[in-house]
């Protein structure tokens, strides 16, 4: 049964009146299935959908990668298109997100209250552990922490009753595909970590290649002593295709088309996977 996975919403656009904007959404469709994968921040979601010739309208099941406001504020724009759909999401998906940059402390989590979600149809379905959203498509579930360099952000908080502390982000998950021509990984923004997310789905499935990783990386937020120990380890991992999306950052994707070739794809608005 053939794969497609195109990218609704990222940071760049293809020069087709497509719509950029910080944030990542990519439609997954395999036979009567349709699920969204993230809903980008809310600016383009519907915009590129109708260029795109995407039916928002047919999506019944959504998964959310994490919490934060770029890969949720389309929530409510495609709930009130489909008049309702399942989302399944970490529990941690409603904490008191925050980011502290340069100085300054501001709110980026969901921009919508759960009463809120629920009220347009959004239906919840929370969980630490994987959940098949499809057959052959399941989410990785909460994903261990094992590299000693990768995960931690120091400036991405949650707001408790005695102030700020350092998030977690427990709720970051990625989407695992099983075709015949390899396991396909869809991250959302790798929050976790790109080996420790790789090295987790390989214990969950027992297969250690790869034919496709697409999405955010968050490479782009690491320093260059970092992204050359990821780059590294990724030798390690046979990967037929990597799409570089969202949060990879241009100098990190410069970085790892030098290392894998033609394999490296820049995944942009408009940009379709067929497998």
């Amino acid at each position: 049964m053939d794969l497609r996975i195109t990218i609704l919403c990222e940071n760049t656009a293809a020069p087709s009146g497509f719509i950029g904007e910080h944030g990542f959404s990519a439609l997954i469709e395999r036979g009567k299935e349709k699920i969204l994968f993230d809903t980008g921040q809310g600016l383009g979601l519907l915009h590129n959908a109708e260029l795109l010739g995407v039916d928002l309208s047919e999506i019944n099941e959504v998964v959310l990668s994490h919490g934060h406001y770029d890969h949720t504020g389309g929530l409510k724009d495609l709930l009130l298109e489909t008049g309702g759909a399942r989302i399944t999401a970490h529990p941690h998906i409603f904490q008191p997100k925050y980011a502290r940059r340069n100085g300054q402390t501001r709110y980026i989590g969901i921009p919508f209250s759960p009463s809120a979600i629920e009220g347009w149809g959004g239906d919840f379905r929370l969980a630490e552990v994987a959940v098949e959203v499809a057959p052959g498509i399941t989410t990785t579930g909460v994903i261990p922490r094992i590299t000693p360099f990768e995960g931690a952000d120091k400036d991405l908080l949650v707001k408790t009753d005695d102030g700020f502390e350092e998030d977690d982000l427990l709720d970051d998950l990625s989407v695992i595909i099983d075709t015949p021509q390899g396991t396909v990984v869809l991250l959302g923004c790798a929050h976790a970590g790109l080996i420790n997310i790789l090295s987790h789905v390989k214990d969950l499935t027992g297969k250690d290649s790869f034919h496709w990783v697409l999405g955010g990386t968050h490479l782009g937020f690491y320093g260059s002593e970092r992204l050359e120990e990821v780059i590294q380890e990724l030798r390690s991992f046979p990967i037929d295709n990597i799409g570089a999306s969202h949060c990879t950052g241009l100098y990190a994707g410069v970085r790892l088309a030098h290392e894998m070739g033609d394999r490296l794809h820049f995944c942009n608005v408009g940009a379709v996977i067929e497998v």
